[in-house]
């Protein structure tokens, strides 16, 4: 089996080399994991003044986001009337209209900080492959 990072593999630059952590640090927030969400979370923090520390037991990327093939898409594999009975009503409503809307987010920061990364938005298929699978994807359109 092949592992290697796809972003390794077809970036333009090798990936930085970063020294471990071997000192004491200071930070108001410190971010164990660099991520997707770590990395956003460290970026978000300091563009609002917080200092940062985020720390990464391997490179960056790797682990899920580091071999995920690019993907942005807007909520989860569970359909969002059950996030919202798993979640309550509140808390639902609140991640679904958040996972509504990262994409967009996404490509905003793309957008900003001008990343070179081939980045389109050409949408996502959801297909189904029997009846029950087009009645789901029926469900999931009204939702």
């Amino acid at each position: 089996m092949n592992t290697e990072c796809l972003w390794h593999v077809t970036a333009l630059e090798p990936p930085r080399s970063l020294s471990p952590l071997n000192e004491n640090t200071d930070a108001e927030v410190a971010i164990i994991g660099g991520g997707i969400t770590g990395l956003s979370s460290a970026l978000h923090l300091a563009e609002a003044g917080t200092s940062v520390a985020l720390v990464e037991a391997a490179t960056i990327p790797s682990g899920g986001s580091g071999t995920n093939v690019g993907l942005v898409n807007a909520g989860l594999w569970m359909p969002p009337d059950r996030v919202r009975d798993t979640l309550g009503v509140t808390a639902g409503d609140r991640i679904n209209q958040l996972l509504g809307t990262a994409p967009a987010e996404v490509f905003a920061l793309i957008d900003r900080y001008r990343i070179d990364c081939e980045a389109t938005t050409t949408g996502t298929l959801h297909l189904a492959h029997n009846a029950r699978g087009a009645r789901d994807l029926v469900d999931r359109a009204r939702q």
